[in-house]
């Protein structure tokens, strides 16, 4: 059974940017309710459980993990821990500079931490 780190991810192998600079847990399993699907294995495809945003939604939610907002500060904060880690994966030759720039520009143009519009 694979070890996991404090937010369930797993902790072997190479250490890609999705959980060098988690959002959420993803896992190699779903939890299936007894009976459903058997003997089909398509439920173990994996999930993603998501971050909660802030510390109060954590703690709402009795999420023992950090929220986003204690990890990265600010969508700057996670931009950086980005910046930071692509250029880690390069440097160990995990990642090519285009794919480390591609990473970089998701993070730059995305709302990790950044209000949504309510239009």
């Amino acid at each position: 059974m694979p070890k996991a780190d404090q937010d369930g991810l797993d902790i072997a192998g190479i250490r890609p940017i999705e959980t060098r600079v988690p959002i959420g847990t993803h896992t190699d399993w779903n939890v299936r309710k007894e009976g459903f699907r058997a003997p089909n294995m398509c439920p173990l495809t994996g999930s993603f459980i998501p971050f909660a945003a802030t510390k109060e939604q954590r703690a709402a939610a009795g999420d023992p993990r950090k929220s986003l907002e204690e990890r990265y500060g600010s969508h700057d904060g996670y931009v950086k821990a980005v910046a930071d880690q692509a250029k880690a994966l390069v440097a160990e030759r995990f990642l090519l500079e285009e794919d480390a720039a591609r990473f970089l520009k998701a993070a730059e143009t995305g709302d990790v931490l950044e209000r949504k519009s309510t239009r």
